[in-house]
C-alpha cells in the first residue's frame, strides 16, 4: 500500500477560497505592452554593440525586471480563508485577520475588468499591505470581511 500523508483535520480550512489576483484583460493588456516594449527593443539591438558593458548589465537587469513582474501578474493567485488572507503576487505576504486593524474595499462596480479591486489592510500602526483579487468568490469574501470589520470598530 502507498505511503499516504493524511494531513490533520485541525489545520484544515473548509472555508478557505482561492482565486487570481488579476483579471484576464489585465493579464492580456499587460502582455501587449510587454510585446511593444519587445518589438522597441529589437529595433534598437544592433545599437547594442555600440554600449559598454555596465549598459549592457542595465539592460539585462531591466529585462529580468519587466519579465518577473509580468510573471507575477500571470500567476498571482489570492487565497482567504477565516483566519488568514495571503497572496502570491511579486513576494509572497500572508496576514492574520485577526491582527488586521483596519481594512477598506476598493472596487469600482462595472469596471472590476479593467480596475482590479483591491483590499488595503492595516497592521498595527505603520504597516499596509494590498491583495488584489478578480475571483468573484474571493471578492465576496473581502466584502464579508470588510463589513465585519466596520461593525466590530
Amino acid at each position: 500500500m502507498e505511503n499516504i500523508k493524511i494531513p490533520k483535520l485541525n489545520k484544515i480550512s473548509f472555508n478557505e477560497v482561492s482565486g487570481t489576483s488579476f483579471p484576464l484583460l489585465i493579464k492580456l493588456l499587460s502582455s501587449v505592452l510587454i510585446a511593444g516594449i519587445v518589438y522597441l527593443s529589437s529595433q534598437a539591438l544592433p545599437k547594442i554593440e555600440e554600449l559598454n558593458l555596465a549598459s549592457i548589465g542595465f539592460v539585462a537587469l531591466v529585462t529580468l525586471v519587466i519579465g518577473f513582474f509580468q510573471l507575477s501578474i500571470w500567476f498571482s493567485t489570492t487565497q482567504i480563508s477565516d483566519t488568514h488572507i495571503s497572496q502570491s503576487w511579486m513576494f509572497k505576504k500572508k496576514i492574520a485577520i485577526k491582527d488586521i486593524a483596519q481594512c477598506k474595499l476598493i472596487y469600482v462596480p462595472f469596471f472590476s475588468w479593467i480596475i482590479t479591486p483591491r483590499l488595503v489592510v492595516r497592521v498595527g500602526m505603520a504597516n499596509f499591505f494590498v491583495f488584489y483579487a478578480s475571483n468573484p468568490e474571493v471578492l465576496e469574501k473581502f466584502f464579508g470581511l470588510v463589513y465585519k470589520k466596520s461593525v466590530s470598530i
